[in-house]
């Protein structure tokens, strides 16, 4: 048997596994089958282009993947570094799959769909929980064209995502727990930022609501100001580096790179050897905005709606955008944040503003004929 072949029937065990679980739900709906069938023929089509080679496609985070996988494991065995380091809470249970012959690089993406279902569901949940519609309009900025795209990769970013909606929806504190603990191990800093968002998210919510944008815009400097600081704090802790002052913390530089990485658009900032570390042109990745619209639309959308003191679940956003902005404030650091790594915060903010589309829409509906009536 040909490897195009056996990979691709296990692609479809896979698929089949999915289709059984979801069809066990009363919620199932035709776009889970669509996602399926997207991500079957997505992966088969990667791995007849590529072969082997695709652990190198788009990142070469899934080669990370594949060494540790095949290498590590077997052969360096456990220790108490990978825990973290080696992402032992995603590779040692693909490892073990991957001893019955079924290839490990699948068993990853095969992860990614299955957060990528949960994702859509937990966004479904959430919308009847707060008795608001969930229209078929909203799907492409809850589950659409990127995590799509991603969840045809063995990175972690949509397997984070779903972590971090799961974090940001749920109400009790006891169940936002054990999501945090995966974001941490996964991505530390991700987990750190999402901690500190909820923590602030708190003390906001408490203040009178007087002055609502002017505090909002305090405290979101805060956040950006103490994540620049714990980069090096971080640094200290994990490497003994020497502790440093962050470096341009109100550079022109740092605050375009701000507003184009919340937008998805950081690739046009960068100059000086750093775009170095994008291998597309940045005509390229302005055209893929186009496909992956959701990229620049949800953030907009979701900054309108935050700035409403009055619109639906304020402690959720509050608590999101100070986590991405304590996120940035770590990675504006660095010369390595994409577009990828905002995942998680932009599938919590997808599910907000969606929500607070159909919320207006629905006050909207009640407000009109009380109003058509009032005027006659």
């Amino acid at each position: 048997m040909s490897e195009l072949a056996s990979y691709s029937i296990q692609a479809i065990f896979f698929a089949l596994v999915a289709v059984v679980v979801v069809s066990r739900s009363k919620k199932t709906d035709l776009y889970q089958f669509a996602l399926i069938s997207i991500w079957l023929i997505g992966v088969i089509a990667i791995y007849a282009r590529y072969k082997e080679g695709q652990v190198l496609f788009y990142s070469n985070d899934q080669l990370f993947h594949l060494r540790i996988i095949e290498y590590y494991l077997p052969k360096e065995g456990l220790s108490f570094e990978g825990i973290i380091g080696l992402r032992y809470v995603l590779t040692i249970p693909v490892y073990l799959i991957s001893l019955t012959g079924i290839n490990a690089m699948l068993t990853i993406k095969f992860m990614q769909l299955c957060a990528l279902l949960g994702i859509y569901s937990a966004t479904k949940k959430y919308f009847i929980e707060q008795k608001l519609e969930f229209q078929y309009l909203y799907v492409p900025l809850c589950a659409g064209p990127l995590l799509i795209f991603m969840s045809l990769l063995s990175l972690r970013d949509v397997i984070l995502a779903y972590f971090a909606i799961l974090f940001t929806l749920r109400s009790p504190l006891n169940f936002k727990i054990l999501p945090l603990m995966f974001m941490f191990l996964l991505r530390p800093h991700l987990g750190v930022a999402m901690a500190f968002g909820f923590l602030v998210a708190q003390v906001f919510i408490r203040l009178k609501p007087r002055l609502h944008i002017f505090k909002l815009a305090l405290f979101s400097i805060t956040s950006y100001v103490i994540g620049s600081v714990s980069y090096w704090l971080g640094a200290l802790i994990q490497q003994g580096a020497t502790l440093q002052l962050p470096s341009s913390v109100f550079s022109q530089t740092k605050i375009t790179r701000l507003g184009a990485n919340f937008t998805g658009l950081q690739f046009l900032t960068l100059r000086d050897g750093d775009d170095l570390v994008v291998s597309a042109t940045n005509t390229m990745l302005l055209i893929s905005r186009f496909v992956f619209f959701e990229t620049v639309l949800i953030p907009i959308l979701f900054l309108v709606f935050t700035l409403k003191s009055l619109s639906l679940n304020r402690i959720a956003k509050i608590q999101t955008l100070q986590a991405f902005l304590f996120f940035y404030g770590v990675v504006s650091q660095t010369t390595w944040n994409s577009t990828r790594q905002n995942i998680p915060f932009l599938v919590c903010m997808g599910a907000l503003a969606v929500a607070d589309i159909e919320h207006f829409r629905k006050f909207k509906a009640k407000v009109a004929p009380k109003l058509l009536m009032a005027t006659r």
